[in-house]
């Protein structure tokens, strides 16, 4: 054992599943339990000569049975030498056979009370409980000898040397027997109490057994048995086989039934505590802002009247370790203890939770778009929702903690709530975030939130970061880096202008543009105008000189040609009167000449070495260029006619119209034609466009493109049809 984990041992921490044990209990308590394991001791004093006593210590599976047995020994053995009780453990459920319970209960009290006291008071208790066994092993089954003769078929074997245990009975006599074992008894100087536990772990045969063969023996004087049991279990293991009136039965049996106290608020509290102290240091870092927030929200939003006992906090927290280390970061700690609290207590909403997530949050993880709203789509699982939360043990705390990690579904249920959604902080109720929680891992297809953080605070990994992005979550990346960096306090200190660079950069590298070719999400923000939404939050944090230096920047920056089209366009082109939110990112008017002269030869220099066409914004940089670099378009035709003659992506480029749900990409002369004539005339382009056409290896959509220039009409790119106008 490690010094980290001997150190928990020693403050009495509950780890993993043990309880505690004999010789230590007292000490490690961390529940405050001594006084009731007082109290039981106290009752044990009622056990003498003449008569003898059985106490139930009675509670649910987890509640610290186990750990009170050790705590009630320790005070026993405790106790003043002229006064200590014999002490004998039984635990039914490693005997394994229904049989052979009797056996090996007389045994285990005739081996302690000879092994306790080695005077002939002592081996006379020995002896006869040996030969009280030999007469029910020689009778087996005597109907109608109730109700001793028939508790069992087999019994016990004698303790030590066999031959003590040979008795020649000719008539078996069970009373007599029994007679000859209470005179014994009775002149035993000391106390014998019989610890038994776990009869809640035996299967119903074995604890009707169990409880009958507790029955019989339970009026031998000066024997105490203290049974540790869920008394609803074993009331149900009676009912199971029809013995009438099984609660009644049971207090034929025990005199005196002490229910385990539960826990208290403080006491959870305090078991909570432990628990997250058990956790990874790097676990409880503040890998989001509402970290300690969150993380106290859950707890008393259903989640302590779901940990009712020790085990239920040590099973949260044993899985809590087993999925945070591969969720670190990517879901908030708070929402992780929720979801380990349904996967523990809740069963069934665990189970609806993974089978049909839309069922909490409104659409399935991985789809961006839905026909129908999430509330609908909610409420259509409401009745699912409430067969599974009603099935648990505690249906009100469970759907508490279901409204809290879900809001959306506390609305279907027209429940309160004061809880939102943010991505960004890792709430569970995020579809996205739901997705990566059930597969216990951020998965290539989804959005990590520790890359997108590592994006933002740690400059050596960005290129690394970005050539790992693919086609299917780029531009959710770049959208949550943006919300990210909205979302950042004014005293984190970030490298604002070189960020902006990489993020500008970073749109017009191969996944952008193949997602937006490939016209994915087409009702969602394009990625350059998040990306300028990530710039322009940067922005608000620089002062004025910087945002203008960075403009300037970028407007010059040859790897970030489609951001610095747009940053110039918004610096010298675009009234600011028909935009509700003014950029912050614009280059000065002194500086517009030189800026402007450094964009075009950039664009220039796309074109001549091919790469103007695989930027994220080629159609909308060809466009601008005549409202920006007008005296270059020609040249910078030219550059692109020399590297294509055929001007194929020219004219995809340029006669690029709307786009519709039905056929998708339409092509058109645009009405502002002279941005078309600013790199040729649009004579030559229609002769160009005539011969092209003639061409029979020309395919779509460049066809439809060269066709709307010829006949000056709409033309579909999918099939080269005419679209109306």
């Amino acid at each position: 054992m490690g010094a980290q984990e001997s150190k928990r041992e020693e403050q009495g921490e509950v780890r993993l599943d043990r309880p505690l044990q004999t010789g230590s209990a007292l000490g490690a308590d961390t529940l405050e339990r001594r006084s009731f394991a007082g109290r039981v001791t106290q009752v044990l004093e009622r056990i003498s000569p003449t008569a003898g006593l059985v106490v139930s210590v009675e509670g649910a599976w987890g509640c610290g049975k186990t750990s009170l047995l050790a705590m009630v020994e320790d005070l026993l053995l405790g106790e003043k030498e002229d006064k200590r009780s014999v002490v004998v453990h039984f635990n039914p459920w490693l005997v394994g056979d229904r049989d052979a319970l009797l056996r090996q209960f007389l045994a285990s009290i005739a081996k302690a009370v000879k092994l306790a006291d080695h005077a002939k008071e002592g081996k006379r208790v020995a002896k006869e409980l040996k030969t009280y066994a030999k007469a029910f092993d020689v009778l087996k089954l005597i109907p109608g000898a109730e109700p001793w003769a028939s508790i069992v078929k087999s019994v016990v074997e004698s303790v030590g040397n066999a031959s003590e245990a040979v008795f020649d009975y000719k008539t078996p006599d069970i009373e007599a027997r029994k007679h000859d074992l209470e005179r014994a008894l009775r002149k035993f100087p000391q106390r014998i109490v019989v610890l038994i536990d776990d009869l809640d772990r035996l299967y119903p045969a074995e604890v009707y057994e169990m409880v009958r063969i507790i029955k019989a023996v339970g009026d031998l004087p000066n024997v105490g048995y203290v049974l540790a049991w869920d008394e609803k279990f074993v009331s149900a293991a009676l009912d199971k086989l029809n013995v009438p009136f099984a609660a009644a039965y049971l207090d034929k049996v025990v005199q005196v039934r002490l229910p385990v106290p539960p826990l208290s608020f403080t006491q959870r509290v305090a078991q909570m505590n432990a628990g997250l102290a058990r956790l990874p240091s790097e676990a409880c870092e503040t890998h989001f802002p509402s970290h300690e927030n969150r993380i106290g929200s859950v707890f008393h939003h259903g989640l302590s009247e779901l940990m009712e006992h020790p085990r239920d906090v040590v099973r949260l927290f044993d899985v809590l370790m087993s999925i945070e280390p591969n969720l670190r970061g990517e879901v908030n700690l708070g929402d992780l203890m929720g979801l380990a609290a349904l996967m523990t207590k809740a069963p069934n909403v665990f189970s609806l939770l993974r089978s049909a997530p839309q069922a909490f949050v409104g659409r399935r993880p991985g789809t961006q778009a839905s026909m129908k709203k999430p509330e609908e789509v909610i409420d259509r699982f409401s009745s699912d929702r409430e067969s599974a939360i009603n099935a648990c043990g505690n249906p009100a705390a469970v759907q508490e903690l279901v409204h809290w990690l879900f809001p959306k579904t506390a609305k279907a249920d027209k429940a309160f709530t004061f809880d939102r959604v943010v991505f960004t902080e890792g709430h569970l109720g995020h579809p996205d975030r739901l997705s990566v929680a059930l597969q216990m891992s951020a998965g290539r297809g989804d959005v990590s939130l520790v890359k997108v953080r590592r994006f933002v605070f740690q400059p050596s990994e960005r290129e690394v970061i970005a050539a790992d992005l693919d086609e299917q979550g780029c531009k959710e990346f770049l959208d949550y880096l943006a919300a990210t960096l909205e979302a950042l306090g004014e005293d984190v200190e970030i490298d604002s202008e070189t960020l902006c660079i990489a993020l500008a950069r970073l749109v017009d590298m191969p996944p952008f543009v193949l997602h937006a070719r490939n016209r994915r999400d087409v009702f969602l923000l394009s990625a350059d105008l998040l990306a300028l939404r990530a710039i322009n939050a940067l922005g608000k944090r620089m002062q004025q000189d910087s945002t203008v230096q960075l403009a300037e920047r970028l407007i010059g920056d040859e790897e970030a040609l489609s951001i610095a089209v747009a940053v110039a366009f918004e610096s010298y082109v675009k009234d600011e009167r028909d935009d509700d939110a003014k950029a912050v990112v614009r280059a000065s008017a002194d500086a517009k000449e030189r800026v402007l002269t450094e964009l075009g030869n950039n664009l220039e220099r796309a074109a001549r070495s091919g790469a103007l066409f695989n930027k994220l914004r080629s159609a909308i940089n060809l466009w601008l260029a005549p409202r920006l670099v007008p005296e270059r378009c020609r040249a910078l035709f030219d550059a692109v006619r020399e590297q294509d003659p055929s001007l194929d992506s020219f004219a995809l480029a340029l006669m690029e119209g709307s786009f519709d749900s039905v056929k998708g990409q339409r092509y058109a002369v645009p009405k502002e034609v002279e941005r078309i004539e600013a790199y040729a005339a649009m004579d030559f382009l229609k002769e160009h466009g005539s011969t092209r056409l003639k061409d029979e290896a020309l395919g779509l959509p460049a066809r439809a493109a060269w066709s709307a220039v010829v006949e000056g009409k709409e033309f579909y790119g999918v099939d080269g049809s005419v679209a109306e106008r």
